[in-house]
């Protein structure tokens, strides 16, 4: 596995720090953003990072009466290449499926 170190750490306690820091925003769809970006890119799991970090923002979205925007930009794509975008971008991605498709490109 290459990101064998999670079994190692504990997900639980950096889970709980991510979302403190998540905290710091106020609109919904900013804390939703910080919430994908940062679950994706912290690897808190061996496995299934990308897929656990897509059905939480999505619940968490609906959890506050707001859902992911409509979009033609496949979401495993943004999911793989998320690092390319900034907390702002994912946020507004997810507020009204506009996104720099450009940066979806390998």
């Amino acid at each position: 596995m290459k990101y064998i170190g999670a079994r190692v750490a504990s997900p639980k306690l950096e889970l709980r720090r991510l979302l403190r820091e998540g905290g710091d925003y106020d609109d919904v769809y900013m804390r939703a953003g910080f919430l994908l970006r940062k679950l994706v890119t912290a690897h808190l799991f061996e496995d299934g990072n990308k897929r656990t970090a897509w059905v939480t923002t999505r619940d968490f979205l609906r959890d506050h009466d707001a859902e992911p925007a409509e979009s033609d930009v496949d979401v495993p794509t943004v999911l793989r290449r998320i690092r390319r975008y900034d907390v702002d971008e994912v946020a507004e991605w997810l507020r009204t499926g506009a996104l720099d498709e450009d940066r979806l490109q390998p």
